[in-house]
C-alpha cells in the first residue's frame, strides 16, 4: 500500500472513532429510569432534615406517645396532643385549640421553601385569624444549626414580619412524634382534632386555603 492509500485508510478509522464518540455522547445518552428517584436532590418542595436522635430525645424527655393511647400522624386519625411554649414563653396545648381547625406548620429557619412558604401562612393567617382557625407554625429548634437559639428564630420572625403564632419544638420530641422528615411538613386538623390532610412541602396560599377551607366542613 502506497503512502498516500494508507492516509486514506487511517483517516476512515479516525472518522469511524469520532462519529462513535459523537453517537453515544450526544445523539444516544443513557437513559434515566423514569420511575427512579434521585436522592441526591429534594423534590420540589421540599428540603431533606436531619430528624433528632432518638439519644437526644431520651435525654430530653420522651415524647408522650404512651399519653396519647389511639391517636396517630395519618388521614383520619385523631392527633397527637403536645404542649410547647410560644415566642413570649406561654404553653399552648393543641388540645385545647378543639373546636377550630389547626394549621400546623414544622419548618426550620435555614429551610428555603420554609421561608418561600411564609408569606403565604401570614396571608392565610391575616385571613382567617378571626374565624375557627388557627395557625401554629412550629420551630423545630432541635433540627436548627448548631448555636441557633430561641433569640435567633425570634429575630429571624421579626425582620420578615411574621405575625402568625410560632411555637418552640426545643427537643424534637414533636416533630419525631408526628414523624417529621422534610421541611416543611404541614398538618391540617379539623375542629375535633382529627388530622384532615398532611402535606409535605411548600405550599401557595391559593392551595392552603383550599385545604382549610375543607377542614371547616368536615
Amino acid at each position: 500500500m502506497n503512502r498516500k492509500g494508507l492516509i486514506i485508510v487511517i483517516s476512515i478509522i479516525l472518522i469511524g472513532i469520532l462519529g462513535s464518540a459523537i453517537y453515544f455522547r450526544w445523539l444516544n445518552p443513557k437513559k434515566e429510569d423514569p420511575g427512579k428517584i434521585s436522592i441526591e436532590e429534594p423534590m420540589p418542595g421540599q428540603e431533606e432534615t436531619p430528624a433528632p436522635g432518638e439519644e437526644q430525645i431520651k435525654e430530653n424527655g420522651n415524647t408522650g406517645a404512651e399519653e396519647n393511647s389511639g391517636s396517630g400522624v395519618f388521614p383520619g386519625d385523631k392527633a397527637y396532643d403536645f404542649t410547647l411554649v410560644d415566642r413570649e414563653g406561654n404553653e399552648i396545648t393543641l388540645s385545647s385549640l378543639k373546636g377550630k381547625v389547626v394549621f400546623i406548620n414544622f419548618w426550620t429557619t435555614w429551610c428555603g421553601y420554609c421561608v418561600t412558604e411564609m408569606p403565604h401562612m401570614q396571608e392565610v393567617y391575616e385571613t382567617y385569624k378571626d374565624k375557627k382557625v388557627v395557625v401554629l407554625a412550629v420551630n423545630v429548634l432541635a433540627a436548627e444549626k448548631p448555636g441557633t437559639e430561641m433569640t435567633n428564630v425570634n429575630d429571624f420572625v421579626d425582620e420578615k414580619g411574621f405575625t402568625f403564632p410560632v411555637l418552640f419544638d426545643v427537643d424534637g420530641a414533636v416533630s419525631v412524634k408526628y414523624r417529621v422528615r422534610a421541611f416543611p411538613t404541614t398538618y391540617i386538623l379539623d375542629q375535633e382534632g382529627t388530622i384532615v390532610e398532611v402535606v409535605t412541602g411548600a405550599m401557595d396560599k391559593d392551595t392552603m386555603m383550599e385545604k382549610i377551607e375543607h377542614a371547616l366542613n368536615q
